[in-house]
């Protein structure tokens, strides 16, 4: 369920899985940062690597990164049952880091085509019920 700046519940999908892609675009963002930095320290060691031996280290280098940087976020980035930040022992939060991990780990500009997407849903979705109301009536807010 999403809870707005409000807070009230609004439970449409749309607006669901908007805040969902929304905070995977900020965890890929974060995870590909990492993922850089890391690179940029091991670029001596990769090159040394075969071209696909290279691209499978830093795939791994960026799950890694994206299992890192959900639980550091502390964030349940898949809604798993039974999940409570930070606690390191629970199979629930890492259940939901690993899976939200790899998932971020696609990258940023991934999450970010898919919000546009939900963006121009979202929008087509209020034009269609602005035509839907009598000429000259509002929406009172």
């Amino acid at each position: 369920m999403f809870v707005d700046a409000a807070g009230s519940a609004n439970v449409s999908p749309l607006n669901t899985l908007t805040a969902f892609v929304t905070a995977m675009v900020a965890l890929s963002v974060a995870a590909e940062r990492v993922t850089e930095t890391i690179k940029q320290w091991a670029a001596q060691q990769l090159g040394k690597l075969s071209p696909p031996r290279s691209a499978a280290a830093t795939q791994v280098v960026a799950m890694l990164s994206g299992i890192f940087v959900t639980a550091m976020s502390g964030q349940n980035p898949i809604n798993v049952p039974g999940f409570s930040a930070y606690a390191w022992t629970s199979l629930h939060d890492w259940a939901s880091w690993i899976f939200g991990g790899i998932l971020v780990s696609g990258g940023s500009a991934f999450w970010n085509h898919i919000l546009d997407i939900l963006q121009a849903k979202k929008v087509q979705k209020e034009s269609a019920a602005d035509q839907q109301l009598p000429q000259g009536e509002t929406i009172a807010s």
